[in-house]
């Protein structure tokens, strides 16, 4: 039996490809969500082509996003106390050859370690490998891979240097790329149609959103040095800081911001822009897939993806983000489809271990 457990909607988008072979192969899963992220998951799986959750760990702040520190501590309570009262019974119904697959560097994937480890059962987390080199930065998503990397039993790494940091480890194997690669080809293809011309900015890391000074000093920067209007994408977890800091900065039309798109939408989007501001990991992946223009709005990233080609770290250097800029179109290069598919490899890895049996 294979048991995804996750809670956010990139964690959805990045293990949906996995479940949709699963499903064409005829092969049993389930999948038990935490809800980090509330509306937005529910929202998320049918239009990821996913059924509703065979089980529910917990449900954020109350049915709510986590918004604040405090909220997460309500949340992990939920999760601790469902691990308690339904361990029991799992270890008598689940079947033996049961694993639980994570994904990437959230709390969730932490949490779904920790429970596979309650349930005796092995874990498979899936975007391992990947190191910043720094603690604090992102935090707390670089301490939450290297617990999972420490917990986990199988290790699918998307790149060398991934494969690297787990030397001397046993059950890694290298997928030659991430999953969100295909759930970005897994759409039809869509060409960049002319139009209006437009940036797109995804900023809600909690490094980035909990420092209101920072914010305004890249919001402020945008809106003087864009050589074009920017399309900057919000959720439940950043609208309130991003709102309140545009309120403060004369934005005018130069920085509009918009609700999070479906992730179908929201490719098309990330085709069509002139460049990317971002600090999300896998916008960056998607990005450099693409080969847009982008700016990985960071201290350090974990991931090589695009970096040297499309994509420029800016170490929260403001002189970075005028530089990038003053000049989007030299980071322009042709999209990069990967020889293989990530969720193929996972997917004939987890056959292989005996995890998966078709119906």
């Amino acid at each position: 039996m294979i048991v995804f457990i996750y809670g956010t909607t990139a964690e959805a988008i990045k293990l949906a490809p996995i479940m949709r072979r699963l499903d064409a192969r005829g092969i049993p899963y389930e999948h038990w969500l935490t809800m980090q992220h509330t509306e937005a998951l529910r929202k998320i799986l049918p239009q990821l082509g996913l059924r509703e959750p065979d089980r529910i760990i917990a449900d954020g702040n109350g049915g709510k996003p986590l918004r604040r520190p405090t909220d997460v501590i309500g949340w992990g309570w939920q999760a601790f106390r469902w691990i308690l009262k339904n361990r029991s019974e799992l270890k008598r119904t689940l079947p033996a050859n049961t694993v639980v697959v994570v994904h990437g560097d959230t709390m969730t994937s932490v949490v779904g370690a920790f429970i596979a480890w309650r349930l005796g059962v092995p874990s498979a987390h899936v975007e391992a490998g990947l190191r910043s080199g720094n603690w604090r930065h992102p935090f707390p998503e670089e301490l939450d891979r290297r617990i999972v990397g420490r917990m986990a039993s199988v290790h699918y790494t998307p790149s060398d240097v991934a494969t690297a940091n787990l030397q001397g480890r046993k059950n890694v194997v290298q997928t030659h790329g991430n999953t969100v690669t295909d759930a970005v080809l897994d759409h039809d293809e869509v060409e960049a149609e002319p139009g209006q011309q437009y940036g797109l900015a995804l900023l809600h890391r909690f490094e980035f959103i909990s420092n209101e000074q920072l914010v305004q000093d890249t919001i402020r920067t945008l809106v003087d040095s864009s050589p074009v209007p920017i399309r900057l994408l919000v959720d439940a977890y950043n609208t309130e800081t991003l709102e309140r800091v545009l309120a403060t900065v004369q934005a005018g039309e130069r920085v509009v911001i918009e609700a999070k798109k479906s992730h179908s939408e929201f490719v098309i989007l990330l085709k069509r822009a002139e460049f990317v501001i971002t600090d999300s990991g896998g916008v960056q992946e998607e990005s450099a897939l693409l080969g847009i223009p982008t700016l990985v709005h960071r201290v350090a990233t974990e991931r090589q993806d695009g970096i040297g080609r499309n994509v420029v770290l800016s170490g929260w250097d403001l002189g970075a983000v005028r530089d990038f800029l003053s000049d989007t179109e030299s980071h322009r290069f042709p999209p990069q489809r990967p020889p293989v598919s990530p969720s193929d490899i996972v997917v004939e890895d987890l056959i292989a271990r005996g995890f998966g049996t078709p119906e």
